[in-house]
């Protein structure tokens, strides 16, 4: 090898399978699509204060008169007035019974479907003591299994978009009654507008925002393992070592993810978690 040592053999060798294809270090993306750059993941990351919003984009069919419940807003006995029987009509914020001196409306108009409790009735908190026939049409939502993590407490507000229909249509959200559209066992009800230009069986796309929070401390979601409650993460210290912490998790927005505790701002984490990177 004239002109060229050893050292410098070997180091064009590996530059020359860097460049020319993948490593052991490739993931099996770049693998699968040589033609591509490679996108490796940034080494670290440090934790840094923004504001979250999650929204989880589902698939969702519109139904006619979807059922939902009232529920008890507290424990107490149940006294019905006279529009809780069955057929009878209701509007948006008519009270339909008292709970413990509480009064119970439904939340949207339609026609009371099926009453749950019995006059008199000693109730806890959130029981459903009736079921309304909503007066127009309704979204359900299947929430798949890879998803009802994010829905925390419960969705918040919903967009709706028609496939071939209106798009950005606001829809209220109520506790839904088991229906036979749903497939999954968690479903998501939102009621459409009465003057909303839909009809039965129509494809959709739903925005649930599930929660917001401001001003948190916030890591990519790369660098985290786990997405609910507890995950780990590879802390980068100031004298080059590394160490795992448990970190606790909140809201993510598919990108960020909130760390409840574990790390402060500014602290330095490695771009991939515990036994990844």
């Amino acid at each position: 090898m004239p002109g060229m040592t050893r050292a410098r053999f070997a180091a064009a060798l590996v530059t020359a399978a860097v460049v020319g294809g993948c490593t052991t270090a490739c993931t099996a993306q770049q693998a699968a699509n040589p033609d591509r750059g490679v996108e490796a993941p940034p080494a670290m990351a440090q934790v840094e204060r923004r504001s979250l919003t999650s929204t989880v984009v589902l698939s969702g069919t519109i139904v006619p008169n979807p059922e939902f419940l009232v529920e008890a807003p507290a424990a107490g006995q149940v006294a019905y007035t006279d529009r809780s029987a069955v057929g009878s009509s209701v509007d948006a914020g008519d009270e339909i019974a008292r709970v413990d001196g509480q009064s119970v409306v439904s939340p949207a108009p339609g026609a009371i479907a099926e009453m749950r409790a019995a006059d008199a009735t000693k109730v806890v908190p959130r029981i459903p003591i009736a079921v309304v026939a909503y007066r127009g049409f309704g979204v359900v939502v299947d929430v798949p299994v890879s998803e009802q993590y994010r829905l925390y407490e419960g969705a918040v507000t919903a967009t709706v978009n028609v496939t071939g229909g209106p798009s950005g249509v606001v829809c209220q959200l109520v506790p839904t009654a088991p229906v036979p559209y749903a497939k999954e066992a968690v479903g998501v009800l939102c009621l459409l507008p009465l003057d909303a230009a839909v009809a039965s069986g129509l494809e959709t796309k739903v925005g649930l925002n599930t929660g917001s929070r401001a001003d948190v401390l916030t890591l990519p979601l790369q660098a985290v393992s786990g997405r609910s409650g507890q995950g780990r993460v590879s802390r980068l210290n100031p004298d080059g070592s590394r160490e795992t912490i448990t970190v606790g998790l909140g809201l993510t927005d598919g990108v960020y993810i909130e760390i409840v505790s574990g790390l402060e701002a500014g602290d330095t984490v490695a771009g991939l978690p515990p036994g990844v990177g």
